[in-house]
Protein backbone atom coordinates (compact mmCIF):
# COMPACT_ATOMS: atom_id res chain seq x y z
CA UNK A 1 0.00 0.00 0.00
CA UNK A 2 1.38 3.39 -1.02
CA UNK A 3 0.72 6.23 1.35
CA UNK A 4 0.80 9.90 0.39
CA UNK A 5 2.90 12.18 2.59
CA UNK A 6 2.80 15.94 2.27
CA UNK A 7 5.57 18.05 3.78
CA UNK A 8 4.74 21.69 4.46
CA UNK A 9 7.90 23.77 4.84
CA UNK A 10 6.50 27.25 5.23
CA UNK A 11 3.46 29.42 5.14
CA UNK A 12 0.96 27.97 2.68
CA UNK A 13 -0.16 30.41 0.03
CA UNK A 14 -3.63 30.61 -1.39
CA UNK A 15 -4.06 29.05 -4.75
CA UNK A 16 -5.41 31.33 -7.48
CA UNK A 17 -7.74 29.64 -9.96
CA UNK A 18 -8.23 31.17 -13.40
CA UNK A 19 -11.74 31.49 -14.80
CA UNK A 20 -10.93 28.75 -17.33
CA UNK A 21 -9.80 26.37 -14.55
CA UNK A 22 -12.92 27.14 -12.52
CA UNK A 23 -15.18 26.52 -15.52
CA UNK A 24 -13.39 23.24 -16.31
CA UNK A 25 -13.74 22.02 -12.71
CA UNK A 26 -17.40 23.08 -12.54
CA UNK A 27 -18.11 21.24 -15.80
CA UNK A 28 -16.41 18.15 -14.36
CA UNK A 29 -18.75 18.25 -11.32
CA UNK A 30 -21.78 18.44 -13.60
CA UNK A 31 -21.02 15.22 -15.50
CA UNK A 32 -23.66 12.59 -14.67
CA UNK A 33 -22.44 10.46 -11.78
CA UNK A 34 -19.73 12.92 -10.71
CA UNK A 35 -19.25 13.46 -6.98
CA UNK A 36 -18.17 16.96 -5.99
CA UNK A 37 -16.05 15.70 -3.08
CA UNK A 38 -14.10 13.40 -5.41
CA UNK A 39 -13.49 16.15 -7.97
CA UNK A 40 -12.36 18.50 -5.19
CA UNK A 41 -9.98 15.94 -3.71
CA UNK A 42 -8.55 14.99 -7.11
CA UNK A 43 -7.68 18.62 -7.92
CA UNK A 44 -6.74 19.83 -4.43
CA UNK A 45 -9.54 22.37 -4.11
CA UNK A 46 -12.00 22.85 -1.24
CA UNK A 47 -15.49 21.45 -1.83
CA UNK A 48 -16.97 24.76 -0.73
CA UNK A 49 -15.10 26.51 -3.55
CA UNK A 50 -16.57 24.14 -6.12
CA UNK A 51 -20.10 24.72 -4.80
CA UNK A 52 -19.56 28.49 -4.85
CA UNK A 53 -18.16 28.33 -8.40
CA UNK A 54 -21.15 26.26 -9.50
CA UNK A 55 -23.49 28.97 -8.17
CA UNK A 56 -21.47 31.62 -10.02
CA UNK A 57 -21.06 29.53 -13.19
CA UNK A 58 -22.55 32.20 -15.44
CA UNK A 59 -19.91 34.72 -14.37
CA UNK A 60 -16.96 32.82 -15.85
CA UNK A 61 -18.27 30.20 -18.27
CA UNK A 62 -15.47 29.30 -20.65
CA UNK A 63 -16.14 29.67 -24.37
CA UNK A 64 -15.55 25.95 -24.85
CA UNK A 65 -18.22 25.15 -22.23
CA UNK A 66 -20.94 26.98 -24.17
CA UNK A 67 -19.98 26.96 -27.86
CA UNK A 68 -23.29 28.18 -29.24
CA UNK A 69 -26.23 30.29 -28.16
CA UNK A 70 -29.60 28.65 -27.85
CA UNK A 71 -32.60 30.61 -29.09
CA UNK A 72 -35.16 31.10 -26.35
CA UNK A 73 -38.86 31.30 -27.19
CA UNK A 74 -41.33 32.66 -24.68
CA UNK A 75 -45.05 32.31 -25.08
CA UNK A 76 -46.61 30.30 -27.89
CA UNK A 77 -44.26 28.32 -30.12
CA UNK A 78 -44.84 29.01 -33.83
CA UNK A 79 -46.09 26.08 -35.87
CA UNK A 80 -43.61 24.24 -38.07
CA UNK A 81 -44.10 24.88 -41.81
CA UNK A 82 -45.77 22.07 -43.74
CA UNK A 83 -43.38 19.92 -45.81
CA UNK A 84 -43.78 20.14 -49.61
CA UNK A 85 -46.43 17.85 -51.12
CA UNK A 86 -45.25 14.25 -51.38
CA UNK A 87 -42.39 14.63 -48.87
CA UNK A 88 -42.47 13.12 -45.39
CA UNK A 89 -41.73 15.50 -42.51
CA UNK A 90 -38.20 15.26 -41.11
CA UNK A 91 -38.05 15.10 -37.33
CA UNK A 92 -34.64 15.94 -35.92
CA UNK A 93 -33.96 14.26 -32.55
CA UNK A 94 -34.53 16.65 -29.65
CA UNK A 95 -33.63 16.73 -25.97
CA UNK A 96 -36.16 18.35 -23.65
CA UNK A 97 -35.36 19.32 -20.05
CA UNK A 98 -38.44 20.09 -17.94
CA UNK A 99 -37.86 22.02 -14.70
CA UNK A 100 -39.90 21.57 -11.52
CA UNK A 101 -41.79 24.83 -12.18
CA UNK A 102 -42.92 23.54 -15.60
CA UNK A 103 -40.44 25.56 -17.68
CA UNK A 104 -38.92 23.58 -20.56
CA UNK A 105 -35.57 23.75 -22.33
CA UNK A 106 -35.65 22.17 -25.80
CA UNK A 107 -32.35 21.62 -27.66
CA UNK A 108 -31.08 19.42 -30.47
CA UNK A 109 -30.05 15.95 -29.33
CA UNK A 110 -26.58 16.61 -30.78
CA UNK A 111 -26.00 19.53 -28.36
CA UNK A 112 -22.86 18.74 -26.29
CA UNK A 113 -23.83 17.11 -22.99
CA UNK A 114 -21.24 18.99 -20.92
CA UNK A 115 -22.41 22.35 -22.29
CA UNK A 116 -26.05 21.37 -21.65
CA UNK A 117 -25.19 20.46 -18.05
CA UNK A 118 -23.59 23.89 -17.50
CA UNK A 119 -26.58 25.61 -19.12
CA UNK A 120 -29.08 23.70 -16.97
CA UNK A 121 -27.06 24.50 -13.82
CA UNK A 122 -27.02 28.18 -14.74
CA UNK A 123 -30.76 28.21 -15.39
CA UNK A 124 -31.46 26.44 -12.08
CA UNK A 125 -29.43 29.06 -10.24
CA UNK A 126 -31.41 31.92 -11.76
CA UNK A 127 -34.84 30.59 -10.83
Amino acid sequence: MVQRVEIVTGKERRRRWSDEEKARLVAETLVPGAIVAHVARRHGVAESCLYAWRRQAGAFAAPMAMPTLIPVVTGAVPAEPEPPQGMAPVCAPRAVVTFADGARLDVGADYPADALAVLVAMLRGRR
